[in-house]
C-alpha cells in the first residue's frame, strides 16, 4: 500500500511502498495522462507529472530508498502455521518537493475530468481508482502538514477550482522548487497553501514568466514546455 509522509524538513514528501504498489501506480499516471488527439496543449503538463512518474519507477527499481517494514507475521502467526516466513516486508521509497507534488494533485484532477469528457472513463475504472488514491493519500498527508484553516482552503480549492493545463509554462514549478528549498521548515509549513494557490491561479510571477516564455517560443519556433530556464538544483537537499 502507498504511504505518503512529509520529509523530516517538510521539504517534500517520502512515498513508500512496495514494487506492486509502484508500479500500479506508474501504470496509472502514464494511463490517465495519455489524451491521444488532445495531448499538445497538455504535453508539457503530462511530461512534468511523468518525470515524478519517472522518480518512481527507479524507486521501484531501488535506486533511491530501501526500508523494512513490519508486515503482520509474528511469532504466534508462525509457530501455529508451521512455516518460517519473515517478519518485515521491504519497501521502496523516493522523496519528492513539496510545489512538485502540489502540482502533480492539481494537474491530475484536470487530467482526471479530460478522460472522462472525452474518452467517458467512468468513476470506477482501475487506473483512475489508483490515482485518486494517491491523490487522496497526498491529501490526507498535507492534513498534517498544515494548519486546519490552511488546509481547509486547500480542500475548498481542489474541489471548486478548475484549473488550466494547457500550454501551462511548468517551468514555474522548477522556480516553486527553488524558493521552496531555500525556506525554512516553519516557512514551508506557513507557505504551502500560498504556493498551492500559486499553481492554481496562475499568479502575476507566473504570467510574466509565461509571457518571456512565450515571446521567445515564437521567435525560436519551440513549444514553450521545452524552454530551458538557466536554474541549478543543489546537489543535496536537506529533506
Amino acid at each position: 500500500m502507498i504511504s505518503i509522509k512529509s520529509t523530516e524538513n517538510l521539504t517534500g514528501a517520502r512515498i513508500s511502498g512496495d514494487f506492486w504498489d509502484f508500479e500500479e501506480l506508474v501504470h496509472a499516471i502514464h494511463h490517465i495522462t495519455t489524451l491521444d488527439e488532445l495531448q499538445c496543449p497538455y504535453e508539457g503538463a503530462r511530461i512534468r507529472i511523468l518525470s515524478v512518474s519517472y522518480d518512481i519507477r527507479l524507486a521501484a527499481q531501488g535506486k533511491h530508498n530501501i526500508e523494512f517494514v513490519m508486515n503482520g507475521m509474528h511469532k504466534d502467526i508462525i509457530k501455529s502455521q508451521n512455516v518460517i516466513v519473515p517478519e518485515q516486508n521491504v519497501y521502496l521509497s523516493v522523496e519528492v518537493l513539496w510545489p512538485e507534488l502540489l502540482f502533480a494533485i492539481i494537474a491530475l484532477n484536470k487530467f482526471f475530468r479530460l478522460q472522462q469528457d472525452h474518452n467517458n472513463y467512468h468513476e470506477w475504472n482501475l487506473h483512475m481508482t489508483t490515482i485518486r488514491k494517491f491523490q487522496a493519500n497526498i491529501i490526507d498527508c498535507l492534513k498534517d502538514s498544515m494548519n486546519p484553516n490552511d488546509f481547509k482552503l486547500f480542500t475548498n480549492m481542489l474541489q471548486v477550482h478548475q484549473t488550466s493545463i494547457a500550454d501551462y509554462a511548468v517551468q514555474y514549478i522548477d522556480l516553486l522548487n527553488l524558493k521552496f528549498i531555500e525556506m525554512t521548515p516553519e516557512e514551508r509549513q506557513m507557505n504551502l497553501l500560498s504556493f498551492a494557490y500559486k499553481i492554481a491561479y496562475e499568479d502575476t510571477e507566473y504570467l510574466i514568466l509565461k509571457k518571456q516564455l512565450l515571446e521567445t517560443a515564437n521567435i525560436t519556433k519551440s513549444p514553450i514546455h521545452k524552454m530551458k530556464l538557466p536554474l541549478k538544483y543543489p546537489k543535496e537537499i536537506e529533506w
